[in-house]
């Protein structure tokens, strides 16, 4: 396992400080060049420029003192997290196969412990690690060969019964491979299903409301959705394929439009858009509607940020250094987009709360840099910077999820060029 340092954090709304196993730093730390993982611990590269157009501020760590009464205290490690506060451990490299370019978490063994499965591109394949519930994992036992640079992953119910199976998107081969689970961690090679050209994502999800679940493929090379509804039973009926735009890249299925139905948005990274598609229950579509986003989105998240009951839409936009966020209107449209500066090259972006106060930080990997960085709401519609930590080499994904059993989120990226699962634990 390697560790990469925190490299700054900042006064949160709230008083509470972020910090990683040691006291904060008032400015960025440096280290040793780490040979395993070529990971440099450098300063911060926040590059926010104009926090006046944008609606984003960047708080400064020097806030944290005040003259009269010095240093805010620190209550991180006391057992719980305190409104306001960001509390995390820094992070913990597992090696994985070759370029982990996506990764999902869940239970594969039914021990009520968080598992990793990642999509290892240069591998060809997945890895899996299993949890021990305690935020620890087990160096990768399982390996499943995929076909030609596999690059996302899924979880779901599609062969009938009650354990979880998985989904692999195959851009060489242009298919998915499906494998199914055993409950205890053990899976079985269920053969490819035909997909788009050039797979890139794929989402496991119950379209129809039969109890099973389907799949959403997007084709990265044919600019489209293919859904493959599934018979209960592990087979497929015959798939359906809704355009839209130039390279889409990533997506999210969920009820977009509060009607029970579940939707799915695209982030088209060839035309800064975002591709939505209406679902109605049955498994259909309706045909897409696209909205502008910033320039070369590459990650996309869904939350409710503004309490107002609907989903809203955050993307990563890589060429813009920027996250767009699209508020849901509640009507089934979207409000007038909002573009907030995070730092050089954004790769993934997640809407979770993690400082306790009932509204979702945005947590954004930045790919160049090596750094995810955690911005708060502040109660209006601005943002502040939080914190600033060192992880993996070239972080692709970034996941969210209770991995050590504290009830506090813990987060979950890749490292792609580092080949390894980075694990930042909560510290409450």
């Amino acid at each position: 396992m390697t560790t990469f340092r925190v490299l700054a954090v900042v006064l949160v709304v709230g008083g509470g400080l972020g910090c990683g196993d040691d006291p904060p730093p008032t400015s960025p730390t440096s280290g040793d060049d780490d040979d395993s993982t070529g990971v440099t611990t450098t300063g911060s590269s926040d590059s926010s420029s104009d926090s006046s157009s944008t609606g984003l501020d960047d708080a400064d760590a020097s806030d944290s003192t005040d003259p009269d009464t010095g240093p805010t205290p620190m209550t991180c490690g006391n057992g719980q997290v305190d409104a306001g506060e960001l509390c995390f451990h820094d992070a913990v490299g597992y090696d994985v196969g070759m370029v982990p370019s996506d990764l999902v978490l869940a239970d594969l063994q039914g021990d009520g412990a968080i598992d990793v499965v990642t999509a290892d591109q240069g591998g060809n394949g997945h890895s899996i690690l299993f949890g021990g519930g305690d935020g620890e994992f087990m160096e990768p036992a399982v390996a499943l060969a995929g076909v030609l640079g596999t690059r996302g992953v899924a979880v779901g119910h599609v062969d009938g019964d009650d354990t979880l199976d998985l989904v692999g998107a195959n851009p060489g081969s242009d298919s998915v491979e499906v494998y199914f689970g055993d409950g205890s961690g053990g899976f079985a090679d269920a053969g490819p299903v035909a997909s788009p050209a050039g797979p890139r994502a794929v989402a496991a999800v119950d379209l129809d409301g039969d109890g099973g679940d389907d799949l959403v493929v997007v084709g990265e090379a044919s600019a489209d959705v293919t859904v493959h509804r599934g018979d209960g039973r592990g087979g497929w009926l015959p798939p359906e394929v809704y355009p839209v735009g130039p390279e889409p890249y990533d997506l999210v299925a969920i009820d977009l439009d509060d009607d029970g139905d579940v939707d799915v948005a695209v982030v088209n990274r060839g035309e800064d858009t975002v591709s939505i598609l209406r679902g109605d229950g049955t498994g259909a579509f309706a045909a897409e509607e696209r909205v502008t986003v910033g320039a070369g989105p590459r990650g996309l998240a869904a939350a409710d940020v503004d309490g107002d009951g609907t989903i809203d839409l955050a993307t990563a936009n890589y060429d813009a250094d920027e996250v767009g966020l699209l508020r849901n209107d509640g009507r089934g449209g979207w409000l007038s987009l909002q573009a907030f500066s995070v730092g050089p090259t954004p790769q993934a972006v997640a809407l979770v709360d993690v400082t306790a106060d009932d509204v979702p930080e945005m947590i954004v990997v930045r790919s160049s840099t090596a750094e995810l960085a955690v911005y708060t709401r502040d109660g209006t519609e601005h943002y502040d910077l939080a914190g600033v930590y060192q992880v993996p080499l070239d972080p692709l994904a970034l996941e969210v999820a209770d991995v050590d059993g504290d009830s506090v989120p813990d987060l979950v990226m890749t490292g792609g060029s580092a080949h390894v699962v980075g694990v930042m634990l909560s510290r409450p």
